[in-house]
């Protein structure tokens, strides 16, 4: 994956510059609320269960399953044209919290809900990593 095969790259705000700033040290954090003890994603200000404000990044676990999935066959920018079919999953980390992202290294056939998938990550450039999935061995 390279650059110019993305639109835009995210803007970091208040709220998600540490998300991005964990992992392009290919660590994976959420917020937690200090209230509640709830992770959430995508990052937010305050709580979205119990309204507290704040929270603190934890480190979360790479083990996940695949909870949901859809095919692109048709590239929504004429960059991606070789890429597709790709897969982007929606995937439960083991702490119980979804996140989206592409799914690599499996052709679409073999895809099983609840399949063990870890996290992967995947530098675009020195600035910017994303985080991916990938099936666990």
């Amino acid at each position: 994956m390279t650059t110019e095969k993305f639109i835009l790259p995210p803007k970091p705000d208040g709220d998600s510059a540490p998300y991005w700033e964990y992992l392009r040290k290919h660590q994976a954090h959420l917020q937690k609320c200090s209230k509640c003890g709830r992770l959430r994603f995508p990052p937010y200000p305050s709580c979205p269960y119990c309204g507290t404000f704040g929270g603190e990044w934890t480190p979360i676990s790479t083990r996940c399953k695949l909870y949901s999935w859809t095919v692109i066959q048709h590239p929504v920018d004429p960059r991606l044209a070789a890429e597709v079919p790709f897969i982007v999953a929606l995937v439960e980390l083991e702490e119980g919290v979804h996140i989206i992202g592409r799914l690599l290294g499996i052709e679409p056939d073999k895809l099983k809900g609840d399949m063990p998938v870890k996290v992967r990550y995947d530098d675009i450039d020195d600035a910017f990593t994303l985080i991916n999935f990938e099936p666990a061995a």
